[in-house]
């Protein structure tokens, strides 16, 4: 499947993702989803080709962050902000369980964070999602492109 012809869900806190994709990554369809939940119906209701998403999530209310916040509390010393705070800063992979308990792993997947230094963590989660591949925030549109490119190829 070409780039173009695709439909993209972005799953984001805020609006970077939509706003720069949508202006510099012209081509696809983008759809956006700002929670967990709100993915996993925007999913049941179109045809996704690739998901795009964000790592963090600190803009949501705490109501709608995917994880368990006791299990993270405990993780966490007894410090229910510090549990919080884990489950807002990496929303991204109890989003991608929650897919992917879904049903949804076929599914390629771009996660927007630096996994540059942490790739043992990255190997461990793409047996989970096969089709996962990441990018660094820093990262410019041909790139995106290229990526989105890649992982298209098997649809």
């Amino acid at each position: 499947m070409r780039v173009d012809d695709a439909t993209v869900l972005i799953i984001e806190d805020g609006d970077e993702y939509i706003d720069g994709l949508s202006r510099y990554v012209v081509g696809p369809t983008y759809l956006q989803a700002r929670s967990g939940s709100a993915a996993a119906a925007l999913l049941a209701e179109h045809r996704v080709d690739l998901l795009y998403l964000d790592m963090r999530f600190d803009r949501i209310p705490r109501a709608a962050l995917l994880g368990d916040h006791g299990e993270a509390t405990r993780e966490h010393n007894g410090d229910p902000e510090r549990g919080w705070r884990y489950l807002a800063n990496n929303q991204g992979l109890f989003i991608l369980a929650a897919l992917r308990e879904a049903g949804h792993a076929e599914l390629p997947a771009i996660l927007a964070y630096d996994f540059s230094r942490e790739a043992r963590r990255f190997d461990f989660l793409a047996r989970g999602w096969p089709r996962l591949d990441w990018v660094p925030d820093a990262v410019t549109a041909t790139e995106i492109r290229a990526r989105m490119a890649k992982a298209l190829q098997a649809v």
